[in-house]
Order: structure tokens, then C-alpha cells, then sequence
């Protein structure tokens, strides 16, 4: 793979990695990525009391492109109102670091992190904030049910992700207990604490939580509402 000049700049000249405390109020965090591809981002927006960008950050798995992409797009984040840092098009970074036709994806999911960064912002100012996991009612009241016979210490569900599906990824939920949950990232549906490992949170955002039941055996079913595939890169897989 040939990079171009402005391209190997930023990658060798990485200045805005790192991250801050996604629960603080005047942080949003946003995190992308297409697994099959092997590319996954986070970026952050610190917000001054004015709402514009005082800072970004961002931690990326992937290639030369991904990263040179977050860097050029923290680089350009900084200093702008919400508005102006919505305008940010992907081909913005894609034209400046002119990527190939088959590394312009890395640009798609930059933009795609800044907007996810400034909905989660958005979010906790009104206090609506998305829960990363939805739950049918029906496996709501399951889940319920199944904590409450599990005990006092038990805090909760903690939900898995093992290699494997047509995804590249299957999900598995276990009970999420007192004494192993220090460690653990979570978000709350309706009561209940969902557990999940902080390098998980990209492919557990979105997923839906469904129980089935009928002549065989009773089970939970666990989708994603995104397409992690390689659409719109050289591999094809999944697309």
C-alpha cells in the first residue's frame, strides 16, 4: 500500500491520541468501526463553556489511514462551535490526505465518530442520553426475573462478545457478579446493569436484546442494529 506524503505526515506526527473522562459532562465520545475491516475509532470532544471544541482526542485500531484520518480530523476539530464541526464531510480529510478509493472508508468513519461524539454531548446536556443497549420487554422482564433468583450478589448482566457468527462476532450474556465488575464499562435499561469490557463498547453499542420462546428450548437473541461489514472496503467481506 502507497501512501501519499500528507498521509504519512499526520500518521508520523501523532499529536491528539489519548482520551478524557467519558463521564464527565463536557465530554462527548463517540466510537465507529467496521471489525471485519479491522478498524475501529474513538474520538473525544472536550467542550469550554462557550460549546465550542477547546480539544479532541482519539485512540484508533487500525490502519495508516484510520489513524492519519482521526489525527487530521482532531486537527480540524479544534476551535469549532457544534455546528461548523458538523459540516466536517468525510471527503474533507479524504481529499487532504488524498486517500486511495480503497482507503476513503477511514474518512467515512471519522466523520461518522465526530457526529456520534457530538450526539452523546448533546445527549447528556438533555439528559436523554441513548442507552448503548436496547431491550425488548419481553427480555427485559426475563432478565429481571432470572437476577432476582440469582441473589444479592448479583449486580447485574454481563454481556460478552466471543469470535465466531457470519459477523465475525457472536454476543453471550452471563451474570455479572459483586466481586468482578470493578473493571467493567456499563449502561442502565430500565433498572438493570448491562457490564461490558471497555475494548467491547464499540461493537456492544447498538445491539438489541430479545428472548424467544417456544416448543424447544427458551433463549435470548442478541443482534446489532449496525452492519458491521467491509462494504466499502477492498476486502468485500460481508458486504
Amino acid at each position: 500500500m502507497i501512501y501519499s506524503p500528507k498521509t504519512m505526515q499526520y500518521y508520523k506526527n501523532m499529536k491528539n491520541v489519548g482520551g478524557f473522562d467519558s463521564g464527565a459532562a463536557n465530554v462527548g465520545t463517540g466510537i465507529v468501526g467496521s471489525p471485519l475491516c479491522g478498524d475501529v475509532m474513538k474520538i473525544q470532544l472536550f467542550f469550554d463553556e462557550d460549546e465550542r471544541i477547546a480539544d479532541a482526542k482519539y485512540k484508533v485500531f487500525g490502519c495508516v489511514s484510520a489513524i492519519a484520518s482521526m489525527e487530521l480530523a482532531c486537527e480540524k476539530l479544534k476551535g469549532l462551535s457544534i455546528e461548523e464541526a458538523l459540516k466536517i464531510e468525510n471527503s474533507d480529510v479524504a481529499d487532504e490526505l488524498e486517500l486511495t478509493e480503497i482507503k476513503r472508508h477511514c474518512s467515512v468513519l471519522a466523520k461518522e465518530s465526530i457526529t456520534a461524539a457530538i450526539n452523546d454531548y448533546i445527549g447528556k446536556k438533555s439528559g436523554k442520553l441513548n442507552n448503548k443497549i436496547t431491550v425488548t420487554e419481553g427480555a427485559l422482564a426475563k432478565i429481571k426475573e432470572l437476577i432476582s433468583k440469582e441473589g444479592s450478589n448479583c449486580s447485574g448482566i454481563l454481556v460478552g462478545i466471543i469470535s465466531g457468527g457470519c459477523s465475525g462476532i457472536e454476543y453471550f450474556l452471563s451474570f455479572a457478579m459483586n466481586d468482578n465488575i470493578a473493571d467493567k464499562f456499563s449502561c442502565n435499561v430500565e433498572d438493570v446493569n448491562f457490564y461490558f469490557n471497555e475494548e467491547d463498547e464499540a461493537l456492544i453499542d447498538g445491539i438489541v436484546i430479545d428472548f424467544a420462546e417456544n416448543s424447544f428450548a427458551d433463549s435470548f437473541l442478541i443482534t446489532s442494529n449496525k452492519q458491521f461489514s467491509c462494504a466499502n472496503c477492498s476486502c468485500r467481506r460481508g458486504g
